[in-house]
């Protein structure tokens, strides 16, 4: 008799937070940084998630699966696969353009001889492309849905999604 096959569910990061704001199917989660940045040395100063030195408190736009209002606490979820991939593309991807870019601007001007100063036009290509990265990103970031983004799963004032499951897990 052949081994049952086991389908193995993602790893999902859980954190809670209070609904802000809502925008169509999306709910604007406010939350404290906790579980997620934890246990990163730079978790006390980290302005890229807060925006704000030290400020601890951080605002997620979440697919509203369980039509939580304004005001209510919930749980939001998202997968660690996307959350790594999240975090590199906002980490790494920017530093890995920057380099290449500057690379690249140094090779053509040394390969075509042109008489520029070297240095300050591979700056200014290396935060040209560094800008156009971090816009690229700001647009992509709008596109949660489709790439497994984070999903209010339970409304914490009430039962499950006001007693009724969230339609995917139907």
């Amino acid at each position: 008799m052949p081994e049952p096959r086991r389908i193995e569910k993602p790893k999902m990061i859980r954190e809670e937070g209070l609904v802000v704001a809502l925008e169509g199917a999306y709910a604007v989660v406010s939350g404290q940084r906790q579980k997620m940045c934890g246990s990163c040395h730079n978790s006390q100063s980290c302005t890229v998630l807060s925006g704000e030195l030290g400020q601890r408190s951080i605002k997620i736009r979440a697919l509203n699966a369980c039509h939580a209002q304004v005001g209510e606490r919930v749980s939001i979820e998202i997968s660690e696969r996307t959350f790594l991939r999240a975090s590199f593309l906002v980490y790494i991807l920017p530093l890995v353009v920057l380099f290449a870019m500057v690379a690249w601007a140094r090779y053509l001007i040394q390969t075509f001889g042109w008489s520029v100063d070297i240095e300050a036009w591979s700056a200014v290509v290396g935060f040209v492309s560094l800008a156009a990265t971090f816009f690229w990103l700001h647009r992509r970031s709008h596109r949660s849905d489709r790439d497994g983004g984070p999903v209010v799963v339970e409304v914490l004032s009430t039962d499950w999604c006001h007693g009724q499951p969230p339609g995917f897990l139907s």
